[in-house]
């Protein structure tokens, strides 16, 4: 478990009593929650407050009451911008709990009309749900609901909306299923969606705020924002949202009960300062709005909504003294939908019989006879080498070694006048080179067959090359144009070494030829066979290319930097995809879950970044922290007539979205040829 970050800056500020401050003009006993809606243009704004026994109101930013819907006990609400269909209608929803039912409801927001909530949905919750925040993937546009309740569960369901109605996305016999389930702990009173940074605050009233990764796609291990006092500055938690500023700047903002209402760096996650207000008793609501914030004073005899400023909040010396857009706020619904392009995978192979980081490195062997029965091979890192079908069915596994790359070169010409199809991995357990060989014709249930080493670069323990390297790490092949196979294979250290291999009667012999270096740690490399071009990622750094000939040039040649942009540390797998028309190389950009691609004939021009998302109605789920990645153009049969990409999945889930063990997603090339467009 990761802590959280304190910072010891505590400016403990009083605030007048609301300078200036709008007020609700209706009271309710009972003022549970609250979400604040705004319009595109941003004239017009709505706070939806939620009354328990007394359901629902809303409110214009004025203060008046413009509608109170009666309903069952209803405790919290949470708004999120741009629910899509599927044939593109686009509505703004609120979201809320209904307690007693043990449902959440739905309503579409439209200050066209006097009424400007309308139901359009309702299914169960699978718990009593206490609260609810709504979450929004900005790749995908994906809108997921989370709800909690007071024992500690906490549910997410992904929606669907139809036009008319939202409903759960995943269904079995018309009941909603979740996407994740989880049991966070003790009482939990609050929680809140930072879409930018896949971020979800659950807040465990008197322990603290926990932080999850928000999408079941990519589930970060939780860490800490801040715990109760002695150790942090808590004591018991009512409500959280979030400010938001450009760039990841703003703060998080947490009404605690008995210490008020604090600040937290929401880049940084550092404690700023905190603050009571004249006139609240005791902080137990704040809503986020366009210009400050609502605080629900909930101990006056007539309970109502005020707000305080963002101005005042200056004023007061409340704003982050970390940010220098401290007079730029913009709401949710400014933040920005990514218009990074997308590729639903078409299949996955099965599960990797490890749990953990096991899956990483993907190779594709081409059967020139029946296309179609081409086979994926894979590494296990924690068990060995895998062979699937183009279904993704296993149908061989070495075990015994942790292999962690693997490459793969077809008709190298042995010594012996015979023809080899080689493949090559980086066996970390012994710090080796192993090399196998596939000929499906002769052994068609166990295609891959250990290729034997001998001689002197025999490695002591294993039939296998002993690589001279600290700690190897990456590999990939090349093969000259005399049809000469190598084998490029690099350490954390950033030391790369080229091993030229030799057949003789199904025998192997390795010679290294010279080494090359980087500064830092690399991993993926691929070779183009057409130029003799060695590329490989400095995983913090930068794609290198170098000259792959044995007596070529020693120098690398800056390819493309990690931007934060085009490239998003750790750059994982490198490969190519040719054909006569297209020369392009592709790079798992891991920190931000994307793949770049490059156009090697444009002197490696930037061209696009797209991500892999699942396919509901095939039960597969999207990729992401992808480590290995393979393409190949060729004709693989009616499947894949223009070849795939293969990239591996970190985060691997089942049909009911339940974690798996890792695998790897293929993309029917055809539907990245649209993108590239």
């Amino acid at each position: 478990m990761k802590y959280f970050k304190m910072s010891f800056l505590a400016v403990v500020v009083t605030a007048s009593p609301f300078t200036n401050a709008t007020v609700t003009d209706t009271s309710y006993e009972d003022i549970a929650d609250s979400a604040h809606w705004q319009s595109v243009n941003g004239e017009q704004t709505l706070l939806i407050s939620t009354l328990e026994e007394d359901g629902l109101a809303v409110f214009n930013a004025q203060g008046k009451q413009l509608q109170h819907i009666q309903t069952n006990e209803v405790a919290g609400v949470d708004v999120r911008y741009g629910m899509t269909s599927n044939n593109g209608e686009k509505v703004d929803i609120a979201a809320v709990a209904l307690v007693d039912e043990e449902a959440f409801a739905f309503y579409q927001i439209d200050v066209k009309n006097d009424m400007p909530l309308r139901k359009i949905g309702q299914f169960n919750a699978t718990i009593k749900a206490e609260g609810v925040c709504l979450a929004k993937n900005l790749t995908t546009g994906d809108i997921y609901i989370n709800g909690f309740s007071d024992e500690g569960d906490w549910v997410q369901f992904k929606l669907n909306y139809d036009g008319q109605k939202i409903s759960s996305a995943l269904q079995n016999k018309g009941e909603a299923l979740p996407v994740r389930t989880t049991q966070v702990g003790g009482k939990l009173s609050a929680c809140v969606v930072d879409d930018e940074s896949s971020t979800v605050y659950l807040a465990e009233q008197n322990v603290g705020i926990w932080e999850y990764g928000s999408d079941p796609e990519n589930v970060k291990d939780r860490t800490l924002l801040d715990v109760a006092q002695p150790i942090g500055h808590l004591s018991e938690v009512e409500s959280i949202d979030i400010a938001y500023q450009k760039k990841g700047e703003g703060v998080i903002i947490v009404a605690d009960e008995q210490q008020g209402f604090l600040l937290y760096d929401r880049n940084s996650k550092n404690f700023i300062n905190k603050f009571d207000i004249d006139g609240v008793k005791e902080a137990k609501l704040v809503t986020v709005s366009d210009t400050g914030l609502w605080i629900g004073n909930t101990e006056l005899d007539e309970p109502v909504y005020q707000t305080l400023s963002f101005k005042e909040m200056s004023r007061l010396g409340l704003t982050n003294k970390e940010s220098k857009r401290s007079d730029k706020w913009i709401n949710n619904a400014h933040l920005k939908t990514s218009d990074l392009k997308l590729v639903k995978a078409a299949g996955e192979t099965q599960q990797v019989d490890k749990s953990g980081d096991a899956a990483d490195d993907p190779a594709l062997w081409y059967n020139a006879d029946k296309p179609s029965e081409s086979l994926i091979i894979a590494t296990n890192k924690k068990g060995g080498l895998l062979a699937y079908d183009m279904h993704g069915k296993e149908v061989q596994y070495i075990q015994g070694n942790e292999v962690n790359n693997v490459d793969i070169r077809q008709n190298v010409k042995g010594d012996d006048g015979r023809l080899y199809d080689i493949v090559a991995a980086s066996n970390r357990e012994l710090n080796s080179i192993a090399l196998y060989t596939i000929a499906p014709a002769e052994t068609a249930d166990k295609p891959i067959s250990i290729l034997e080493v001998v001689g002197q670069s025999r490695h002591v323990k294993a039939p296998e090359l002993a690589s001279g390297v600290d700690k190897i790490y990456g590999l990939c092949m090349s093969q000259s144009p005399e049809g000469v196979a190598y084998v490029f294979i690099n350490s954390k250290k950033g030391e790369i070494e080229q091993w030229k291999i030799s057949i003789n009667n199904a025998k192997a012999t390795g010679t290294l030829v010279r080494t090359l270096q980087v500064d830092s740690q690399p991993e993926g490399c691929v070779v183009d066979d057409k130029t003799q071009t060695l590329y490989v990622g400095e995983e913090d750094v930068a794609i290198w290319a170098f000259d792959a000939n044995e007596k070529g040039s020693t120098t690398a040649r800056l390819f493309a930097e990690v931007d934060g942009d085009h490239l998003v540390d750790d750059i994982e797998g490198l490969t190519l995809y040719q054909t006569e028309t297209q020369n392009l190389l592709l790079a798992s950009s891991q920190g931000n879950n994307t793949y770049a691609v490059f156009d090697l004939d444009k002197k490696g021009a930037f061209v696009t970044n797209f991500a892999i998302i699942g396919d509901d109605s095939k039960g597969i789920d999207g990729a992401s922290d992808t480590d290995g990645i393979h393409a190949t153009a060729l004709n693989l049969g009616d499947a894949y007539p223009e070849g795939v990409f293969i990239a591996q999945d970190w985060y691997n889930l089942s049909d009911k979205y339940q974690p798996l063990n890792q695998n790897f997603k293929i993309v029917d090339w055809r539907e990245i040829k649209k993108i590239l467009k």
